[in-house]
């Protein structure tokens, strides 16, 4: 697997108050997270930088992606209205031996995969993390198999400002043979020249490339 991230801030902003990271377990999974903390700045920072740390110590110690983010949800619940806010969620586990890939999402916003020339989106109806009790605290999971030359996009709903996303898809339907992190910055700025700098935007690629 090949991934590269990419984050602009909010014009105005000192930090960006989305938080991406992506890292391999022992079990050879390759997680990629982002959240996007409610609203800009520094609280916003501080939320998804809360988020992505408890999640990604729970997915290294080995508990199950689905699990983890039922845990992690409970515990935004308990936090909320201390030190934590809200924070969408986007979760994405790939099997590094099969390609088998599950795509784990809290209120995130559209993640897309493109599978030659057909290009498949990826939504969300859950609400962020903190905000479901219940029977309805499970996140969205969509599940999927990918190939060797398959691309998929995650990104925060500052690059997904509306429902019109062909210009993201002729991105990626010119991908073939670009680097994973020259795509996320070509999302960005993209995106930057649509919207403006009105909201931080992150944006983390993938490619999955045959084991040489």
């Amino acid at each position: 697997m090949s991934v590269g991230i990419a984050s602009m801030k909010k014009e105005g902003e000192n930090v960006s108050g989305d938080r991406g990271t992506y890292f391999k377990t022992d079990s050879g999974l390759l997680c990629v997270i982002l959240s996007d903390g409610m609203g800009t700045g520094e609280q916003a920072a501080h939320e998804s930088i809360a988020t992505v740390e408890i999640l990604e110590e729970l997915l290294k110690a080995g508990t199950e992606p689905g699990c983890a983010m039922r845990l992690l949800n409970s515990a935004a619940m308990l936090k909320n209205g201390e030190e934590w806010g809200y924070a969408t969620v986007d979760l994405c586990c790939i099997d590094l031996f099969t390609g088998q890939t599950s795509f784990y999402k809290y209120g995130a916003a559209p993640s897309y995969v493109k599978t030659g020339r057909a290009i498949r989106r990826v939504r969300c109806t859950s609400l962020v993390a903190g905000m479901l009790a219940g029977e309805g605290s499970s996140p969205d999971m969509i599940k999927m198999r990918l190939r060797p030359g398959n691309v998929a996009l995650i990104a925060s709903d500052g690059v997904l400002a509306e429902k019109n996303d062909q210009w993201l898809r002729d991105i990626l339907n010119a991908s073939d043979g670009v680097e994973t992190k020259a795509l996320a910055r070509t999302a960005l700025k993209a995106a930057a020249e649509r919207f403006g700098h009105t909201d931080d935007m992150t944006a983390l690629a993938i490619r999955v490339e045959e084991r040489q």
